[in-house]
């Protein structure tokens, strides 16, 4: 078994036995695990998790790395069966490289929904395809990075967001606002742990931009675990951009669930720092 499989096992917790002999049944979680693999074994893997899940509530979604020969898999099954899956993927494709993996709440969020739910059909677009290139990283820059905004409550922080838009690329502050507050309405884009990464589809925007706020004082932000929010990532694309979206927002989703990023984050002291920590954890995963 590769290394990184038995990483897994161990970030998991697997193979272990309690202090006093007695194994004990953990509380059924649900899991999103992160596969890239020769797509020669992306059928077999699919054909193995059928078999040996088919009485379990999983999915599975490919992503070719175009050019590459590989595929990125991301695999939504329960926290039980991944020794399994594991098991399958060491046998049938030794060579796989795992990414994040992430636990999903008991009572996912609509922000989690977003990353877990299908994705919609995008326009085949040739602005989109040129994008698909485009990652978190890539698209926050310094003048992206707000640090200590002053906003009591989240709509204070969306008008004060959509001003420093307006003054800075020309859209109307109305029209940010209300494409984050419409995606709002449908329940908090807050992930817990202080984080949360409001979005909206903006009918007049030409390209995905991503920008970190950092609030002056945590935010209030209904979020799951009741926590205010100190690390926010606004996310701004084209209508047609679903692509992109989806993709963006499991970027976010795994940055900040990585506890050690969030420590680093709070230790940037200005913009340049930011944008450097967020490419550097890029470089990392690309290794």
């Amino acid at each position: 078994m590769t290394r990184a499989l038995v990483g897994l096992r161990t970030l998991l917790g697997m193979g272990k036995t309690p202090p006093d002999g007695r194994s004990r049944a953990a509380p059924s979680r649900n899991v999103m695990m992160r596969v890239t693999l020769d797509a020669q074994h992306a059928t077999p893997l699919r054909q193995a998790l059928i078999r040996d899940c088919g009485d379990q509530q999983w999915t599975i979604r490919v992503a070719p790395l175009h050019g590459t020969g590989r595929v990125r898999l991301s695999l939504y099954l329960p926290r039980e069966a991944v020794n399994g899956a594991i098991q399958r993927l060491a046998h049938l494709a030794p060579a796989a490289e795992m990414g994040q993996l992430l636990e999903i709440p008991a009572a996912p969020t609509d922000a989690w929904r977003d990353l877990m739910d299908g994705e919609p059909h995008a326009r085949a677009d040739s602005v989109e395809a040129a994008e698909k290139g485009s990652t978190l990283a890539q698209l926050l820059a310094p003048r992206h990075v707000l640090l200590g905004l002053e906003a009591a409550d989240r709509e204070t922080l969306f008008t004060q967001f959509g001003q420093f838009f307006e003054q800075d690329y020309g859209l109307p502050a109305a029209d940010v606002t209300a494409g984050l507050a419409a995606r709002e309405a449908l329940g908090s884009t807050g992930l817990g742990q202080g984080v949360a990464v409001p979005h909206g589809q903006i009918r007049t925007l030409r390209q995905a931009m991503a920008f970190y706020v950092r609030p002056a004082k945590p935010v209030p932000f209904d979020a799951p675990d009741g926590k205010p929010v100190s690390d926010v990532v606004v996310l701004l694309v084209p209508e047609w951009a679903n692509s992109t979206h989806l993709r963006l927002l499991a970027d976010v989703a795994q940055r900040f669930c990585d506890h050690r990023f969030r420590e680093l984050l709070h230790g940037c002291l200005d913009q340049r720092a930011v944008c450097q920590l967020f490419a550097s954890y890029e470089e990392a995963d690309g290794a």
